[in-house]
């Protein structure tokens, strides 16, 4: 700590890519674009689970005046990727789960909580589209009061995701037409928000206090 601040941070830039794969030790079989060529160049692309391109952290201690402490986490992730499916089976090998003609990226959610999303070049690969990135600011602040002797307590407060980002997530898949040729409504859609079940928090805080001898 210096002049009463310590900070962190990191930045990754990573690359992740497998064969058919969702992770680098899962393979689904289910995405296999031509059943008579499973190894073809067009089954190798980024993973869903872990190729996200830029990942981004930091944190500080900031000791403020009167004994206050104030300490912010942030974290970045960028968009992960997305399997679009068109829904048809263009190549007539019995599956329906040939990659649409096009990748798309997410861009955004309206008021009504449906997706923005715009087209991002030709779709090559599996996983070709991209979901929504993911970012989380919280925030601490702390103060340590002397009660006698050695012991001491600190009141703590802390608030999580303090911008209330809204952290869209998709569908590992997305399928973008019926059998009929019909466009579906889902395509590229959110299915959960911050604060639903199993999904990092909308913004909530708590308060404590710590006693130390």
């Amino acid at each position: 700590m210096t002049n009463g601040i310590d900070l962190s941070a990191s930045y990754t830039l990573g690359k992740a890519e497998s064969r058919v794969g969702t992770a680098s030790d899962e393979l689904d079989a289910n995405v296999i674009q031509d059943a008579t060529n499973p190894t073809a160049d067009v089954n190798f692309g980024p993973t869903t689970r872990t190729d996200a391109r830029h990942r981004v952290s930091f944190s500080a201690v900031f000791q403020m005046p009167w004994g206050f402490q104030v300490s912010p986490f942030f974290i970045y992730r960028s968009a992960l990727p997305l399997l679009t499916i068109d829904g048809r089976d263009r190549n007539n090998d019995a599956n329906v789960n040939d990659i649409t003609t096009l990748a798309y990226r997410y861009t955004g959610v309206n008021d009504d909580g449906t997706a923005r999303f715009e087209e991002n070049g030709a779709c090559q690969t599996i996983n070709c589209s991209r979901r929504a990135p993911f970012s989380q600011l919280n925030l601490r602040v702390s103060r340590g009061f002397r009660l006698w002797g050695t012991a001491r307590v600190e009141a703590i407060g802390e608030i999580f995701n303090l911008l209330n980002a809204r952290n869209p997530a998709l569908p590992l898949t997305s399928q973008q037409f019926d059998a009929a040729g019909v466009p579906l409504a889902r395509f590229m859609q959110p299915t959960a928000f911050a604060g639903d079940f199993q999904q990092p928090e909308q913004r909530v805080g708590q308060i404590g206090l710590r006693f130390t001898f």
